[in-house]
């Protein structure tokens, strides 16, 4: 039987991921009645779904200038040391780029209009230390690592246009919380269940352990035993949705894959009707110092190629009916980026060193204005590198999220979620009302029923 009709999470598993992976506490209030019902505002009912491709993509091996393009030349010069894709490996997207011809289904979604392409995005000031730019990214502070919040905590805390009583607002589909959702005690982190195991444990013990937990936390009404009554009751809610065997939409195959796996349980728990709003998922690899080679299936290319079928097969598993009139491909936007792009040039040993700017991509149904660049390329010329030596940033990543929470999350509260940006200057990739944004401090919504 293959993955997508087996029946991959049974009633064990899901216990042992909550309980074992921070789950437990970290589905801590869940929204419902403890979350602060704000009036005047309607209900968004957009999703977003944010893939951080950890260790720094070459994006000059991603999207790539083709024959024709004002920028190949440089490139070609740039690149003797084997990263270099001839344009006969390149599948045209427009303006003279290219995707690695790995990334057919990206191509697919770019023709089809889903797919929109946002040129030398990066941090206002450059960094190339992973732990701290993934750090300035998705706290969503650059300069300041140490933000006791995510920059999509900080969305969840301040978006008064979210429900009041669903199982699952926030989530991240990793065995702990992301730093984009630090500090939201609402959200869930749910790896793959089936890589948590309890010592000597089985069925009977366990529905025995969740039985007397359900009593030990019956018996107060403090934050802990509150955290863990809804923690449990919210086991039973998502298992109900992931035990049963489960068949994509469309006949969508996910990618025998991490992110394939991650990005299944996303659309199961949206498709479930659980309210998740926000979600986040990983896909790493992409430190490549070494024996980068673009053009294996196993290396380079084989990633490309994992992003693509796997967002591909998120949007196609997504486009079905909500029952409320619309589908839920067409509530959905999907960001892929990194913490930084890699140098212009290849190193001697076919590898790629951290550099600055890069791409993000921003895939989706209706929300989408696909099939287009955004931004400004720099160019590759020694004169327009940055310190001679990578690709210049021309648009501040915040820039981006700015128009994703804007335009399609409907949150105006920049000056939290994103402190210190004052500069919203949408790109137009988002096809949504814009909205007059806060750029001063907003109340912060406690998932305890409190302002703090």
């Amino acid at each position: 039987m293959s993955k997508n009709n087996s029946n991959r999470f049974d009633r064990r598993s899901m216990l042992q991921a909550s309980m074992l992976s921070g789950g437990a506490v970290g589905l801590a209030a869940l929204g419902g009645s403890l979350r602060v019902a704000l009036g005047g505002s309607s209900i968004n009912k957009n999703i977003f779904v944010y893939i951080f491709m950890r260790g720094g993509p070459d994006w000059l091996s991603f999207i790539t200038p083709m024959d024709g393009h004002p920028s190949r030349g440089d490139y070609e010069a740039l690149r003797n040391n084997g990263t270099q894709l001839p344009n006969n490996r390149l599948l045209p997207l427009a303006d003279g780029w290219g995707v690695n011809d790995f990334g057919g289904p990206l191509r697919d979604l770019f023709q089809d209009g889903d797919l929109a392409i946002v040129h030398a995005a990066g941090l206002p000031v450059a960094n190339r230390s992973h732990f701290e730019a993934e750090r300035y990214v998705e706290l969503g502070t650059p300069g300041n690592r140490f933000t006791a919040t995510g920059w999509l905590s900080r969305h969840i805390q301040t978006a008064i246009n979210l429900p009041g009583s669903v199982p699952i607002i926030g989530m991240a589909a990793e065995s702990s919380i992301t730093l984009s959702l630090l500090g939201e005690q609402s959200a869930l982190s749910l790896g793959n269940p089936g890589a948590f195991e309890l010592e000597g444990g089985n069925d009977i013990r366990e529905d025995a352990l969740q039985a007397a937990l359900g009593q030990v936390y019956a018996q107060g009404a403090s934050d802990i035993e509150v955290s863990g009554s809804q923690a449990l009751e919210a086991v039973e809610i998502v298992q109900q949705i992931l035990d049963p065997p489960y068949t994509p939409a469309n006949g969508a195959v996910y990618p025998d894959s991490d992110l394939g796996d991650e990005l299944l349980i996303i659309a199961r728990l949206i498709k479930g009707g659980t309210g998740v709003r926000v979600a986040q998922a990983d896909r790493g690899g992409w430190d490549t110092h070494n024996g980068q080679g673009p053009l294996a299936a196993g290396g380079f290319g084989g990633r490309v190629q994992d992003i693509g079928e796997c967002v591909s097969a998120l949007l196609t598993d997504l486009d079905v009916p909500t029952g409320e009139g619309d589908n839920w491909k067409d509530r959905t936007v999907v960001m892929l980026m990194g913490e930084f792009g890699r140098r212009a040039f290849d190193n001697n040993d076919a590898g790629t060193d951290h550099g600055y700017a890069g791409n993000i991509l921003v895939a989706g149904g209706q929300a989408v204005n696909g099939g287009q660049f955004y931004g400004t390329f720099p160019g590759l010329a020694d004169e327009d590198l940055f310190q001679g030596n990578d690709v210049m940033m021309t648009t501040d990543y915040r820039n981006v999220f700015s128009e994703m929470l804007i335009r399609h999350l409907a949150n105006p509260e920049l000056g939290t979620v994103l402190p210190g940006f004052t500069d919203y200057n949408p790109l137009g990739f988002i096809n949504g009302p814009d909205i007059q944004p806060n750029l001063g401090e907003a109340d912060i919504i406690s998932r305890f029923g409190f302002e703090s």
